[in-house]
């Protein structure tokens, strides 16, 4: 039986009284008719329990979760003007997770649980405004980049739902910070959706001023998407690019990926770079009465250039979606590979130091929806680590999403 420190009870305690203030709080009377309230609040609780079952070190079971507020002002409805939506995230981390355990590894194999920091209690806040000025999206401010990533037809999930390793969640560019300060644009033209950003080049993950903003250069990004239909099922093709001017990233600057201290000092470029990637996700089976249920196939293949000369090129292959039965219409099924392939000359300067190679895994999970409001997921992943002396490990778990 998993036996619960007192540390891992005082937040479970917090979170349920905070729940309990929230379900219990009177509603205000609605007019009739069919106007639309000003505030849409939403809560999610997604609790894991994991453990590393092969490789090396603490096999122990370990149990952590995290709360993500989400609140959506209608401008129109606080008396501002139609269009503008302003948008907060509040985020809650807790307990203790597979991250760091069962084998040396470059990448988090639980999304979720890594940020705002991994193994502490952490709160991080995000607040930014969205306009919409006819088909036209313009979203500013501090703006949370993973949470984005759930938006992403048949792989997305964010580490909450579907993939937990962020390889296959939200695999990174090592140049766009899990939360930045700045600005997307999305402007459809015909069927094609073409977006851009700017941003601080600095992870502003529990950052709330704006004291370094572009002091150290300009990140950016453009994309394009363009939908495409093969056997009348609906797919995606999109081509990225994210460029960055910074004249200096440390070794230990990158928070998608943990680096030993003993790489602390090593050098990288002080020049700018980009990432060129190229992703694709086509359904394979698509329920007639609800489009939104499918089952596809994912991948994506990206190329490194310039700084940070740490990576050299990633990929990922797979298929997820709904599970093709009537019986379990909102189950979902997901099986995935990544690869993070390493800068040869990145890894013959660490060499000396740290022997490294390419980072690559396999997850398999399975989502059954209990209730309306609970998704409760099995989770197994096999991790070949880029430290070339570390074993393979093996992770199992579960993870349990409560939606409020």
């Amino acid at each position: 039986m998993l036996q619960l420190s007192p540390e891992t009870i005082a937040p479970l305690r917090t979170a349920a009284i905070a729940l309990a203030l929230v379900v219990s709080a009177p509603v205000s009377a609605q007019p009739a008719g069919p106007q639309t309230p000003p505030l849409d609040l939403r809560l999610d609780w997604t609790q894991f329990v994991s453990s590393a079952v092969a490789g090396s070190g603490d096999f122990a079971p370990r149990y952590g979760g995290r709360a993500d507020v989400y609140a959506d002002i209608d401008g129109e409805g606080i008396g501002l003007w139609n269009g503008l939506t302003i948008k907060a995230q509040g985020e809650f981390v807790y307990g203790r997770s597979v991250n760091r355990v069962g084998s040396r590894v470059l990448l988090p194999v639980n999304t979720a649980l890594n940020f705002p920091s991994n193994d502490s209690e952490d709160f991080d806040l995000s607040v930014n405004i969205v306009q919409r000025i006819g088909r036209v999206r313009i979203q500013a401010g501090k703006i949370n980049m993973l949470d984005q990533s759930t938006a992403i037809p048949i792989v997305g999930g964010g580490g909450k739902e579907g993939f937990q390793h962020i390889g296959i969640a939200s695999p990174p560019a090592l140049i766009a910070s899990p939360k930045i300060l700045g600005a997307l644009v999305s402007v459809p033209v015909g069927k094609v959706v073409l977006t851009g950003g700017v941003w601080a080049p600095d992870d502003w993950t529990k950052q709330f001023g704006p004291g370094r903003f572009f002091s150290d250069g300009v990140d950016g990004m453009a994309v394009v998407l363009i939908p495409a239909k093969i056997g009348g099922k609906q797919g995606f093709h999109n081509f990225s690019v994210f460029v960055t001017s910074r004249q200096r990233r440390s070794a230990d600057d990158f928070p998608d990926i943990t680096l030993p201290p003993i790489l602390d000092n090593v050098p990288v470029p002080k020049r700018g770079g980009a990432y060129f990637k190229y992703g694709v996700q086509q359904y394979l089976w698509q329920d007639p009465a609800d489009r939104k249920r499918g089952f596809g196939l994912f991948g994506h293949v990206g190329v490194s250039q310039g700084t940070p000369e740490i990576l050299s090129w990633s990929m990922t292959a797979g298929a997820a979606g709904s599970v093709p039965f009537a019986s379990r219409p909102s189950d979902t099924v997901g099986l995935g590979y990544f690869r993070l392939a390493l800068n040869n000359k990145f890894i013959r300067t660490v060499e000396p130091l740290l022997p490294l190679k390419d980072e690559q895994g396999v997850e398999f999970y399975y989502t059954a929806q209990l209730i309306p409001a609970i998704r409760l997921t099995g989770n197994i992943q096999v991790v070949d680590s880029a430290f070339a002396n570390a074993p393979t490990a093996l992770y199992a778990g579960i993870r349990a999403k409560t939606s409020f």
